[in-house]
């Protein structure tokens, strides 16, 4: 038996892990040089995600890492040393160097459990994106598939996980260095709301630039409607970053318009959260294709 095991970038809830039996290894972050735990069982997850990004309204400073090596190899430990086998999904090593670290642990556990299958895998994906790519390993493992064939299907799989999402404030993007200081001066001035997606390389790819916040979560929309492969037979998920309303105007159209079989709504991992802003949302869904040129046809 293997077990499945993701970082909190995957943004699944405590009762999602409960129910798919699937472990999950914190990200930590400093706010104002107080260390703070992206996730804890047990926590409110509503309540502490708009303390959260309340505090980033109100210029908290947010330094980020990614997961030691070393703290990957304790949890890779804690289970071998059970018998079991483990599958780690990763967020996209293009935006945080915690799939290289498990690799350094993954060799580390190959000398000590030499008996043991240790799979990593880069899920190209963030938040609810490499969420349901674990949910499905565990989906795969109840029906008795072996860790290789679960690892096959993510492999195969990742690059049809679509994420589509938008922000309120160009500040932190620029912070993080994906748009220019002008580009965001400008944006801010004439109300410009850039639409972004995950582009195949699991790089964060802006493609269209909207005027105006509701035209911004139209085309969201409009992006599901058009990519969404099979949607009734899926997990959607949408994830904020305190803007609760708009999760609600976009989960209200998708069951109108393309109901999926579930409907996920949650705030935003803090750890990826912080670099994209309060008032950020993305959708997450299976589709056929999240190359660039696809999603700019009916980005519009």
């Amino acid at each position: 038996m293997y077990k499945i095991i993701t970082d909190s970038a995957s943004n699944l809830t405590e009762d999602i892990l409960n129910k798919y039996d699937i472990d999950m290894l914190s990200y930590k972050c400093m706010i104002d040089n107080e260390p703070y735990m992206c996730y804890e069982p047990g926590r409110d997850d509503t309540k502490d995600g708009k303390e959260f990004y309340d505090k980033i309204r109100h210029g908290a400073s947010i330094v980020t890492s990614l997961i030691s090596p070393g703290d990957i190899i304790t949890a890779f430990s804690r289970y071998m040393k059970q018998g079991f086998d483990v599958l780690f999904l990763t967020i996209s090593s293009k935006l945080s160097g915690t799939y290289q670290s498990a690799l350094i642990a993954a060799e580390e556990m190959s000398e000590q459990f030499p008996e043991r299958k240790c799979v990593i895998i880069d899920s190209l994906s963030a938040s609810l994106g490499e969420g349901f790519l674990a949910v499905t390993a565990s989906k795969l493992r109840a029906l008795g598939h072996s860790i290789y064939e679960a690892a096959g299907w993510i492999l195969a799989n990742r690059l049809k996980m679509c994420h589509i999402f938008t922000v309120d404030d160009l500040k932190y993007l620029k912070k993080g260095g994906r748009i220019s200081s002008a580009v965001s001066i400008i944006g801010s001035a004439l109300n410009i709301k850039p639409v972004l997606a995950a582009g195949r390389e699991g790089t964060i790819e802006l493609f269209r630039n909207l005027r105006g916040r509701k035209k911004a979560l139209d085309a969201i929309v409009d992006n599901y409607i058009e990519f969404a492969a099979s949607p009734e037979n899926e997990m959607v998920g949408i994830a904020h970053c305190d803007c609760p309303e708009d999760a609600d105007y976009i989960a209200s159209r998708i069951q109108k318009l393309r109901p999926p079989k579930e409907l996920i709504k949650c705030y935003y991992d803090r750890c990826t959260g912080s670099h994209v802003g309060p008032g950020a949302l993305c959708l997450f869904f299976k589709g056929y294709d999240r190359s660039m040129e696809s999603i700019k046809n009916i980005a519009i």
